[in-house]
């Protein structure tokens, strides 16, 4: 069974009013002060329930609704109605218990104000009724583009205006989805017709479910990725590479604003394939090209974050090795450094009179200690100008595994950011051999200082 089509967030649907808990002075008597035709409707009724009485009043001419939360209200609110309604100062709001009090008080209020009910029959001579009235007027504003959430926050407006009660957020979200429904038919049908056949029957082919599997190619499309992986990596690639060959880049949704379009890409990701085969064609074959223009951008955000990731884990690493080695030759460094000085001093400290053949320095310095001293020397020298960058590049190898692949996506870069977009397209070129060396102009500015020695080798 599909799942009901809904906007609302629970909280909107089951709490409508959302009571303010810091506010100034002067927004307090803006919204809860009592005029005196209201205190003088609260003072016909017994004195225990005028706090609750002034409450829903203010509640209603406010918010269009009557509060259910009332012990939630903010002690000052609170106390400055007591104190308009001559009332003793209290902590609590006293609530009528028997039904037909409550209802009564109601009733009170809404005549008082002047409101009447959403599913009231029309006055006379008033004409249509006020549902009949909101349906022609969320048909016109739906017409020109506004999507549910802002209908329906619209819809409040419209009748809070009119001094019509708001019926239940459940109400008017089963209303609006309706007028949509009926309304998005024809922009659905517009989209489907402008899709190719081939298109078509790349989306036929995303909701089937393959032989041997469980979920659907497009199942697979909604899922969110996990870490990132040489494996994941390679799979969401597939996954973008798939979409693409939909032919979807062909079709670039002319028909649809951007939030029109993130608002069926959304309905769309809510239903399984089996949902949406249940729909008329022209739905089912709107919201999945709507789906697929977005999915496309969405994969494309996945897999930088991914790489990012990749990449960031792979530098972590690398640097981990690095500080690990640069620790134990950094001992050996300190050694290794005596030992030079040890001999140079003895060098310098021969007399010039005397000869000095190879036999005599190495009876004054051990020649196999002065080796080690000095591959040791050599080793930390390399390890400090190069060898974080030798670490990741000892890695390539796996990272090349997907990034052939991923150099090749679709990439953009904000203004400043050019020098990244050519070095993007040299390796492009590498990899198809239009070039077989980089030039040496390469840009190198997005290169961090401290990798930039390792870009450079003998040769150049």
């Amino acid at each position: 069974m599909s799942k009901p089509e809904h906007f609302l967030s629970q909280r909107q649907r089951y709490q409508p009013i959302i009571l303010p808990q810091t506010f100034t002075d002067e927004e307090m008597v803006r919204d809860w002060a009592l005029l005196a035709a209201d205190q003088k409707v609260i003072a016909k009724y017994h004195k225990k329930f005028r706090l609750h009485m002034a409450i829903q009043l203010c509640a209603v001419r406010l918010y269009g609704r009557f509060l259910k939360q009332v012990h939630d209200l903010a002690p000052q609110i609170v106390g400055y109605l007591s104190k308009q309604l001559a009332l003793p100062p209290s902590l609590g709001v006293e609530v009528p218990a028997r039904e037909a009090t409550y209802l009564e008080h109601r009733q009170a209020i809404l005549q008082h104000l002047g409101f009447q009910r959403f599913s009231d029959p029309p006055s006379e001579g008033h004409g249509h009724r006020v549902q009949q009235q909101l349906e022609t007027w969320l048909t016109a504003q739906a017409q020109v583009g506004l999507l549910p959430d802002d209908l329906f926050h619209q819809a409040e407006h419209y009748l809070l205006s009119r001094q019509i009660l708001l019926p239940g957020p459940s109400v008017l979200e089963r209303l609006i989805i309706h007028i949509c429904g009926t309304v998005h038919q024809t922009t659905f049908e517009e989209i489907s017709e402008a899709l190719s056949p081939e298109l078509r029957q790349s989306i036929d082919q995303l909701l089937k479910v393959s032989e041997g599997e469980q979920r659907s190619y497009f199942h697979q499309l909604k899922a969110y990725p996990p870490a990132a992986t040489i494996s994941s990596l390679q799979s969401y690639l597939e996954r973008y590479q798939t979409v693409a060959k939909t032919g979807i880049n062909a079709f670039e949704g002319q028909l649809l604003t951007p939030p029109f379009l993130d608002y069926l890409f959304k309905q769309a990701k809510r239903y399984s394939a089996k949902d949406l085969k249940r729909f008329s064609e022209h739905k089912r074959y709107a919201l999945m090209a709507c789906f697929l223009l977005e999915t496309r951008k969405v994969l494309l955000d996945h897999l930088v974050t991914m790489h990012e990731q990749y990449v960031m884990t792979m530098c972590r690493k690398s640097k981990h090795t690095y500080e690990q080695k640069h620790r134990d030759l950094r001992k050996r460094h300190k050694k290794a450094v005596d030992v030079v000085l040890e001999a140079n001093t003895r060098l310098l400290d021969w007399p010039d009179e005397e000869s000095l053949s190879s036999d005599d320095l190495w009876q004054q310095v051990n020649k196999e200690q002065l080796q080690n001293a000095l591959t040791d020397l050599r080793a930390f020298k390399k390890l400090e100008e190069r060898g974080y960058g030798d670490l990741i590049l000892a890695r390539y190898p796996s990272l090349r595994k997907y990034f052939a692949d991923f150099i090749q996506l679709p990439f953009a870069a904000e203004h400043g950011n050019n020098a990244l977009l050519q070095a993007i397209s040299l390796v492009k070129q590498l990899d198809t051999g239009e070039i077989k060396r980089l030039p040496t102009t390469i840009p190198t500015d997005f290169v961090p200082k401290d990798l930039r020695r390792a870009l450079h080798v003998s040769v150049g």
